[in-house]
């Protein structure tokens, strides 16, 4: 059973990342083929896979600069 304040969390980070994310765009643009698939991404909180495309492309520690 998944409690709400689990759920709260769960939201809470996820808005973060996206605020991230979309604040950010001119510095992560140039890692990924077009603007739509960038803003998709996000759109549909697919972080996981945001967060590898930029790994894959670059040396960029996600980790170091976002938590």
């Amino acid at each position: 059973m998944i409690h709400i304040k689990d759920l709260l969390a769960r939201a809470a980070e996820n808005t973060s990342k996206a605020k991230f994310y979309h604040h950010n765009r001119d510095f992560f643009l140039k890692y990924f083929d077009s603007v739509h698939q960038y803003q998709a991404l996000i759109n549909a909180g697919n972080f996981q896979k945001l967060e590898g495309i930029i790994k894959e492309r670059s040396n960029f520690k996600i980790e170091e600069t976002f938590f």
